[in-house]
């Protein structure tokens, strides 16, 4: 007879948990060409608060959905991809591998990840195994939730932050079978790019029908291999992004 799911749960209790979520409120780091959210009370504990009423609290958030640490699916960036309803929860417990970039970030914020970056990892770690998440660690989460820092734009207005490039992309998806992708930075691709109306990395991983987290936190913390994460989101009907809550369990040495 198989160990009751219990004692697996005793297992993982013994490792170390690790959120990777920012908590989200107006003003945080966002693309640019979004609004900014915007929060209504409308049911609070004292009277003469709440636009609606007293007895309890209720607030109504308005926010496009790639807000803070969020969920892009297919649906994002593909006409007919899957919607963030169609992303089944067998997909949001997957083994995790990081990329620790955050010292040639900071050497070059418009570093651009390529498919060397993942093959010298995996000479260190070995090869990236499939149906993982592989997360991108630039350092860059530091910097929340100070916008203009996490955008570090120049006098043009032309942003420099690192991103991934499409030929790391293809290699994790098309060579190890990778699930989704994830960074903490606000976009996928680096903002030298977006600035100027390019996203082809974007483009590449929700069109393979891969998702991806975005503005994760915390994955300068974690190992670059051997940990699981745990990435869940509301199920909007239709929806093509949603704030997410991830962690990791890390084993402990």
């Amino acid at each position: 007879m198989s160990a009751p799911l219990t004692d697996l749960l005793a297992q993982l209790r013994a490792c170390d948990w690790v959120d990777l979520t920012h908590a989200f409120a107006p003003g945080i780091p966002h693309y640019s060409g979004f609004p900014d959210e915007e929060r209504e009370v409308l049911y609070d504990f004292e009277e003469g608060v709440g636009s609606m009423g007293t007895g309890f609290s209720a607030h109504r958030y308005s926010h496009v959905g790639q807000w803070g640490t969020h969920c892009d699916p297919p649906a994002h960036f593909t006409n007919g991809g899957r919607t963030q309803d169609e992303l089944g929860v067998e997909e949001m417990i997957l083994p995790l591998v990081v990329l620790h970039l955050e010292e040639a970030c900071a050497a070059d914020p418009d570093l651009e990840v390529t498919a060397e970056h993942v093959r010298a990892h995996e000479a260190e770690h070995g090869e990236i195994p499939a149906g993982c998440f592989v997360a991108l660690s630039t350092g860059w989460a530091a910097k929340w939730p100070d916008a203009a820092a996490m955008a570090n734009r120049d006098a043009a207005e032309v942003a420099h932050s690192p991103g991934w490039g499409v030929s790391a992309l293809e290699l994790l998806v098309e060579e190890r079978g990778a699930v989704a992708i994830g960074h903490d930075v606000t976009d996928t691709d680096p903002g030298g790019r977006v600035s100027a109306g390019e996203v082809p990395a974007e483009s590449y991983i929700l069109g393979a029908d891969r998702w991806q987290l975005e503005l994760m936190a915390g994955l300068d913390a974690l190992p670059a291999a051997g940990a699981l994460i745990v990435a869940t989101w509301p199920k909007p009907l239709g929806g093509t992004g949603f704030p997410a809550r991830a962690f990791a369990i890390v084993p402990r040495a």
